[in-house]
This record gives structure tokens, sequence and C-alpha cells, in this order.
């Protein structure tokens, strides 16, 4: 289905919209904070509550409790129900395994295809920093707007403030129309976490956006370029649809995670899809994806040091001498530097963390070195 340019969409009701909540990170990033069994999505950090708290509440008015879903791994859906009890115990999809995004839509989509075959599933990451609840939520309302109008999968993007290395990018195409007083685009191409000058050349460019990772479609038109792109995938996950209900389905599903290949939504369908609609969002966002990404959230010192204060309370202490542009948080011990400048130090349970704050994308590497190892026990 084709789309006039210019289109306007009116704010409607939203009775058919389902929200999936992605909740099955590792904690790698964070680490050593977070860990394999105290993944991002449960630690207090940008408050006192954890974060998963934080998106569920953050999207309870635009949908209730029971049209909310959250996919996550099966070792952590215990925790993670005793955190937002709020959620039925029956919308706490449980992976076998992580298998990346694509599966994991997968499985979300059949389950509320079951209860409407009509449903607008709009899928939000577990673990972004969104200050301003009213414009996001304009802003998601106008998307499943869009997307019940049209055969598009809807995907929101961000407006670059800087040469952000750490972040996917999305070029715009042309202007397919407006929802909710935002401009909507078709997504011309994708581009994967850039080098630094490719970045810088992104930015000036100016028709680039950041990839988010939230996104809106209809169920249906998901699960149809599954079928088209995925289609193994697709041909494996209908034996779950079938199992659905029955008392074999979790078997059924451990079954076909052990033979699927892990496959991210980006690579296996939005980069191929011909209708991948861009929707250009004005609200403040950040993904909380590294340490670093922590200095422009929690509060400065004169000295632009991040420590502990405010809601982040720890027993650790901090003692800081002629330094600048550090994070250090300490959560048993002291922690004393001097003459640092753009440093992560950070202190959890059995480990420390040194690093430049450049580096802080490379945390990744310490969790795959240890796993190499065999030093399970700081996993």
């Amino acid at each position: 289905m084709g789309i006039a340019k210019g289109i306007r969409l009116r704010m409607g009701k939203t009775s058919k919209v389902y929200l999936v909540i992605m909740a099955g990170g590792g904690g790698t990033r964070f680490w050593p904070w977070s860990r394999e069994k105290r993944p991002k999505q449960i630690l207090p950090i940008l408050s006192d509550r954890p974060m998963i708290w934080e998106t569920v509440e953050r999207v309870r008015p635009f949908a209730p409790a029971e049209k909310i879903f959250i996919v996550t791994a099966s070792f952590q859906a215990k925790e993670l129900h005793r955190q937002v009890p709020q959620i039925p115990p029956g919308n706490i999809l449980m992976e076998p395994q992580g298998k990346n995004t694509a599966p994991c839509l997968c499985l979300a989509a059949l389950h509320i295809q079951q209860r409407n075959s009509e449903a607008i599933m709009a899928v939000l990451p577990a673990d972004h920093f969104i200050p301003d609840r009213k414009l996001f939520l304009q802003t998601l309302k106008g998307a499943a707007e869009f997307a019940a109008k049209q055969n598009f999968l809807v995907t929101l993007g961000i407006q670059p403030t800087e040469p952000e290395t750490g972040y996917g990018y999305i070029q715009k195409g042309e202007i397919l129309g407006q929802a909710a007083g935002l401009q909507v685009f078709r997504a011309k191409a994708f581009r994967e976490k850039p080098s630094r000058a490719r970045a810088l050349h992104y930015l000036h460019r100016g028709d680039y956006l950041w990839n988010s990772g939230m996104f809106v479609w209809k169920v249906g038109v998901f699960l149809e370029a599954l079928e088209r792109f995925l289609p193994s995938l697709y041909r494996e996950m209908l034996r779950f649809k079938a199992s659905l209900g029955t008392p074999r389905a979790n078997l059924v599903l451990k079954n076909i995670y052990e033979r699927i290949q892990p496959v991210s939504v980006d690579y296996g369908i939005m980069e191929k899809a011909p209708n991948v609609a861009l929707m250009q969002v004005k609200f403040l966002w950040n993904d909380v994806g590294s340490w670093a990404a922590l200095t422009q959230i929690w509060p400065k010192d004169e000295a632009g040091n991040v420590l502990p204060g405010g809601k982040q309370v720890t027993r650790g202490k901090v003692l800081v001498i002629d330094s600048s542009g550090c994070l250090v948080r300490a959560e048993e011990k002291l922690i004393a530097i001097i003459g640092l400048k753009d440093m992560i130090v950070v202190e959890s349970g059995n480990a420390f963390l040194v690093c430049p704050k450049e580096r802080s994308q490379d945390v990744r590497r310490v969790l795959q070195e240890l796993n190499d190892k065999g030093w399970k026990e700081y996993l």
C-alpha cells in the first residue's frame, strides 16, 4: 500500500496497541556492576528504581498492564517479575537462550497475534533514558496511528547531537508524511556503528538519524516481513505457534531455539524491507549503553567528575584529587584517584574496572576475555 505525501494523522484510540519490552540483556557494558544474573535492566541506574520499572511506568498511561509484554531470558524471569509485579506473569515471555532481536520479537508477535490478529505492536528496549514522558507518549501514539493506517514498519530516529560511534545510523529518504506533528521519512539506508570520522560525516550531512531501536508496526505486517526475509526462522516459529496454549509449548520453543541462528531485526528485516518508515522524534533520549553515557545523565561536580551521590547511594567512598571528567563508582570500598582525566573507575563485587572514558564501549571485551579464560566467577 502506498502513502500520499503530506498526509496528516489525527490522534485516535490505541486499543489495538500492545507494548513489547525487550529485557534479555546479559550484563556487558556496565560490568562489573552488571553481571549475567544481574543485568542492566534490573539495576537502579537512573533512580532508586530498576530501569525495567522505569520503562514499564513510562508506558503505563499508553497501555494497560495486560497489554504489556516483556521478553527476557528464562533464568532472569523470576527476578524481573519481582521488580515489576504489575505485569501479569503470563506476559513475561521467556527465551530459552539469547538469539538476538529477530527471534525475540517473533516470539512476542506470535503471542500478541493470538490475542488480537489486528494488533499494533510497539517495541521498546528496557534500558533507555527518556525524561520527557509526555512527549514520548505523544510520539509513540503518533507512530501507532501511522502504523495502523499504513503497511509500514515504523522505526524511531533521533537527531544526532554529536558524532557518536556507539549508535547505528539511518539515512532519511523521501518524506512520507507527518504523525503527531513529526516528519516521517522512508528509511533509505541503515548503517552500522561507524568510525568517528564516518560519524562526523553523518552529522555534517544532516540526513542521518540515530537508530533508537524502537519500532512500531502491525503485527501482521511484521510477520509477513519475517516470512519474506527470514523464512527459515519463520517456518521454525510456526511450529511454536501451533503449540501455544498446550503443555508442550516450552519444550517446542527450547528445541527451536537450539536450531535457529542468531539474527538482529535490523540486519534480518529492516535493512532489507522496502516498507520501512523513519519517524524523526524530538524527545531527549539516551540508550544508556555504556559507562560513558552516564556522564551525560548523572550529576557532575565542578570539575566534571561523576561521583556517588543523590539517588545513586552506595556504601563505598570516593576521594578525588586534581582530577576532572572522571566517573568513579565505589560500591563497598574506598577509591582514591589523583591526577586523572576522563577516566572510568568502578568497583563492584569481586572486581574493579579502570579504563579511559573513550574506551567504555570496549568493556564487552573484558567479558569475552573472562569467558575465554574460564573465570566464570567474575561474569
